[in-house]
């Protein structure tokens, strides 16, 4: 396995070369991939795994996790699962300790090649103590060179899920996959009972946009498109069930109010959406994981990370950070009904 990259670009220190240069894909026999991620995260990641599996197809794949982001899981997409415990399994809110995350971290199989996709002091450290003949990550901070054998760029302006698979660019590998595959539904739009999907929580609150600015949304989404069912989606969590919103269609039969799914269903259920509208990310990715046309609403977030640059998506942000208004919201889901369904 050669590896081709300009330099500055990228770093691969003396010892990766010597190891990669008599290797092919064939060759790798175990591979750890190391992921601290919550829902989204989860799914932004399922393309690099079924590329992984694709260009080492002899590998056995262990993925690292932390317990508590084990929520939407790809363990479909890997071997075994390795779990760190960041906090008491009986107390949530008190932190192990160093030890017995050592240890934990110890009991990862020896492997061919490690894949650090989250670049944090937890993941540094599995890394560091796994037994792993060649380390790939991120080099966020120059010390990480030292720890890594081969470090790739990340850029904050790219879709992550291109930024996961650079790691795999690095060793060569040219199978991917345009569109990406996600591997979730076989699912797709439902045209004959069309709807759409509002989704107004967040990760963290103050990333909300306001839900008075979904009731006009929605207001004007109902004119414009009166054939469509429009379905305000409830979240899992108490301050996500948007009573508030549905109120004011209560008596309006195109307007559902949808309990929360599990994930056996969310997916075919976003699946067959004409669009979904939402400000977080987690059912944002979960949507165009099944290929659904989404518009994200960002004012907190740098928007470029979750945003693939094609025809179902948009995102609607402005450069002073401000939470857009209805109308620009409106034009937006409208302009990309247009360009994908021309209504």
């Amino acid at each position: 396995m050669k590896l081709y990259f300009r330099k500055g670009s990228a770093f691969a220190s003396t010892k990766a070369r010597k190891y990669l240069e008599n290797k092919t894909p064939q060759d790798i026999k175990n591979i750890v991939v190391i992921r601290h991620a919550a829902i989204g995260d989860w799914i932004a990641t399922r393309p690099f795994l079924i590329e992984l599996r694709k260009y080492f197809p002899n590998a056995k794949i262990t993925l690292s996790v932390i317990r508590n982001y084990m929520y939407g899981l790809p363990e479909d997409l890997v071997d075994d699962i390795h779990i760190v415990d960041k906090y008491m399994i009986n107390d949530k809110e008190k932190k192990t300790s160093i030890l017995s995350r050592v240890k934990q971290a110890r009991e990862l199989p020896s492997q061919d090649i490690v894949f650090d996709l989250t670049d944090s002091t937890l993941s540094l450290l599995v890394t560091v103590l796994s037994k792993s003949k060649l380390k790939v990550g991120y080099p966020y901070r120059l010390i990480r060179r030292f720890f890594y054998d081969i470090a790739v760029l990340r850029s904050q302006f790219t879709f992550e899920t291109y930024n996961l698979l650079d790691q795999l660019s690095m060793l060569n590998a040219h199978t991917m996959t345009i569109p990406l595959e996600y591997n979730l539904t076989d699912k797709t739009t439902n045209l004959i009972n069309p709807y759409i999907v509002y989704f107004a929580g967040a990760s963290v609150k103050e990333r909300c946009w306001e839900e008075e600015k979904f009731i006009g949304l929605i207001d004007k989404m109902l004119l414009k498109y009166p054939k469509h069912k429009h379905i305000i989606l409830k979240g899992i969590r108490d301050d996500e069930q948007f009573d508030d919103i549905y109120q004011p269609f209560i008596d309006n039969s195109q307007v559902l109010h949808q309990n929360a799914l599990p994930l056996e269903e969310i997916y075919d259920f976003l699946a067959e959406a004409s669009l979904v509208i939402v400000g977080d990310t987690g059912i944002r990715n979960m949507a165009i994981g099944t290929y659904t046309p989404t518009i994200g609403i960002f004012f907190e977030l740098n928007a470029y990370k979750y945003w693939p640059r094609d025809i179902k998506h948009d995102c609607v942000f402005n450069p002073e950070c401000t939470s857009p208004s209805i109308n620009e919201v409106f034009n937006a889901a409208s302009n990309l009904m247009a360009r994908i369904y021309k209504v």
